[in-house]
């Protein structure tokens, strides 16, 4: 057995075992199978070493590789906004408050996507949009009325975060 098989097979932890599985230039066939065995001998599942691994900071580079190209193009598949500014007047707003209600586990009914396609603006905007209905929400409490939310919801977020309790 190599060196680096016997430092694999011996590793304690599951941090321990990500890092030399590392440094140790094996081929990946061969890592799975000491793997396999490691796995066996210290009882460990898949899901803690993806725990380790997740954490591990050369996985967190590798990862991080291209993401914000990846998220850039995300955006870009649901940019509804056809390439103009939308003007959030006391109509959509209300058409807004209307469809953005929650289901009883409170997530949201309709989707960012869903909303941004609906008024043609990007999911950014509703992102935005919700952030400041919740803390409008916050501000005026459960029970305001609709024509208050739509007064708040014309104001900045900037604005509402100085106000907000």
């Amino acid at each position: 057995m190599k060196k680096w098989e016997r430092k694999i097979l011996d590793s304690a932890s599951c941090e321990e075992y990500v890092e030399n599985s590392l440094r140790s230039g094996l081929s990946p066939s061969e890592k799975a199978r000491l793997t396999r065995l490691w796995m066996e001998k210290t009882g460990y599942a898949r899901e803690d070493i993806l725990y380790a691994r997740n954490r591990h900071p050369f996985w967190k580079k590798k990862k991080a590789e291209g993401a914000e190209q990846r998220s850039r193009r995300r955006l870009d598949l649901h940019d509804y906004s056809r390439g103009s500014p939308r003007a959030w007047d006391a109509t959509l707003l209300e058409e807004f408050i209307d469809l953005n209600g929650r289901d009883k586990s409170g997530r949201y009914i309709r989707k960012d996507w869903e909303l941004a396609s609906h008024f043609e603006v990007s999911i950014p905007s509703i992102q935005y949009l919700r952030r400041k209905y919740l803390a409008v929400r916050r501000i005026l409490g459960p029970r305001a009325r609709k024509g208050k939310l739509i007064e708040f919801l014309g104001k900045s977020e900037l604005s509402l975060r100085k106000v907000e309790p």
